[in-house]
């Protein structure tokens, strides 16, 4: 659920102009929070760049958000 959870609200950020209702602001940022716990635990090095790339993304639209409030 971490990368469709975070892929949804990418989309969702996407398709609404860089903008995002409250509670996937919230569930975009708990994600983030999620994917620095989960990274370091992960051996396979595919697996370790998918979700350093999928954190990095989940970090450009949060930063998107604040630029926009």
């Amino acid at each position: 659920m971490l990368d469709a959870d975070t892929a949804g609200c990418v989309l969702t950020w996407l398709n609404n102009g860089g903008t995002l209702d409250p509670e996937r602001s919230r569930i975009l940022q708990s994600r983030i929070e999620d994917l620095d716990r989960v990274i370091p635990e992960i051996t396979d090095p595919a697996g370790i760049q998918y979700y350093q790339r999928l954190r990095r993304l989940a970090l450009l639209d949060a930063a998107g958000l604040s630029d926009s409030e």
